[in-house]
């Protein structure tokens, strides 16, 4: 990796909102709607991060219909890795991120409910 890509991705990292979108990446794909609520900000502000993160590789995207899946891409090289690794493993403790991920777990368990009962009024 050469110095101008690992300051793109520290640069990418410096920020309360990336670091908490990394976070949440780091445990399965979501779309920028669910993102939004877990972060509690609009789909405007968690877009520009995103986009971010996609230009300096951390975030992949794949489109499934009409929803955008985003994911954390797989480091080409161990520099990359180590980078992430250290907001994903070295971080991870975090008050934030901790809250972050059981209200990912909440809307998670929100949406399974809400799709049962749709699913048992058509009977």
């Amino acid at each position: 990796m050469k110095i101008k890509k690992a300051r793109q991705i520290l640069k990418s990292f410096a920020d309360d909102t990336r670091l908490r979108i990394i976070n949440l990446l780091n445990k399965q794909e979501l779309n920028v709607t669910e993102l939004c609520e877990v972060l509690q900000s609009n789909q405007s502000n968690v877009s520009k991060h995103l986009a971010r993160l996609r230009l300096t590789g951390v975030v992949g995207d794949k489109r499934e219909g009409l929803n955008v899946y985003y994911c954390l891409m797989k480091p080409n090289n161990k520099a990359h890795q180590e980078l992430l690794n250290s907001i994903t493993v070295g971080l991870a403790d975090l008050e934030t991120f901790k809250r972050d991920l059981e209200m990912l777990k909440e809307l998670k368990k929100s949406a399974k409910t809400k799709v049962t009962r749709k699913g048992s009024d058509k009977k």
